[in-house]
């Protein structure tokens, strides 16, 4: 019995060094002290009538010594330093240094900050303008010989736009990144992409802005003959002096392979009459055709319709 106890004692000391040692193992590399960076944002607060007439650096580093015990916790964390540049010399001076203060990174009890990169930032700041320009699309490529534009507009046409005033004073017009006309083929408005002229210029984009426009051929390549004529009209008896229209189009070369016989089915001609009318009226026609088709021309132009 006793000699259980013994053997119970023994490898109950050796469990409590083993323990013992571990803690001290553990203590001692988390009481190790250890050099690290942590790279933090900065927040800038201006002026209401002032902007950067240069982009000052937007974060510091932070050289930091101190426990490895917290280097993980802070090295992860998020910080932003805010740089108040409201002050009654910002409006004067204009051009002046900001100092960044070690102190201003709150840091756990053990660790210090042995120096920051860079240690003063040079602020330039410039009186604030606003102004209104026109967006001027740029277009490359070409489109199929026999095909124009029509009609373009842009909305909106004009764009707020404001920064150093320096630089707001020269600027006349924003352009648009390239449209390639041939991408323009089979629709009617595409987005439009503003080409940023320089980050401290700032626009004020309230609606994406939108390229409208209509193509028109002066050429055709197809033409349909005998196409029937369809009436919009809310009288139940409508008759025409003739039932058929001849369309000219301009089509793209893959549906012109097909033939004819192919496309006439997704062509077709209307007649607006207007609405409230009796009697004998002259309609005019239109064609509604699928995309990547033009209209170049339509015979006849109108009818004469007598409504019953």
């Amino acid at each position: 019995m006793r000699k259980k106890v013994r053997q119970m004692r023994k490898h109950s000391l050796k469990f409590i060094s083993l323990f013992t040692a571990i803690f001290l193992w553990m203590y001692v590399q988390n009481s190790e002290t250890v050099k690290f960076e942590k790279t933090v944002a900065l927040d800038f607060s201006l002026p209401s009538d002032m902007v950067f007439a240069e982009t000052p650096v937007q974060e510091v580093i932070f050289m930091i010594e101190g426990p490895r015990a917290f280097v993980r916790n802070v090295s992860e964390r998020e910080d932003r330093l805010l740089i108040d540049l409201n002050r009654g010399g910002a409006r004067k001076q204009q051009n002046f240094g900001i100092d960044i203060v070690p102190t201003q990174l709150s840091l756990p009890f053990g660790m210090v900050v042995e120096r920051v990169l860079p240690r003063k930032i040079n602020i330039k700041l410039e009186k604030k303008a606003l102004k209104k320009v026109p967006i001027k699309p740029r277009f490359i490529g070409s489109f199929p010989e026999g095909l124009s534009f029509a009609k373009t507009e842009v909305q909106p046409k004009e764009i707020e736009i404001w920064g150093p005033q320096s630089l707001i004073k020269n600027i006349k017009e924003v352009t648009t990144t390239p449209i390639d006309r041939e991408a323009l083929i089979g629709a009617t408005s595409v987005n439009l992409e503003l080409i940023q002229r320089d980050e401290r210029i700032v626009y004020e984009v309230l609606q994406p802005p939108k390229l409208n426009y209509q193509l028109k051929a002066s050429k055709s390549n197809v033409v349909l003959r005998d196409l029937p004529i369809r009436y919009l009209t809310q009288n139940k008896k409508a008759r025409a002096n003739t039932g058929t229209a001849t369309v000219r189009l301009l089509v793209p070369e893959s549906m012109k392979e097909r033939g004819n016989l192919a496309l006439a089915p997704s062509v077709q001609v209307w007649a607006d009459i207007p609405g409230q009318s009796e009697g004998q009226v002259e309609a005019s026609l239109r064609a509604i055709l699928p995309p990547g088709v033009h209209l170049v021309d339509i015979s006849p132009r109108s009818i004469i319709v007598n409504l019953e």
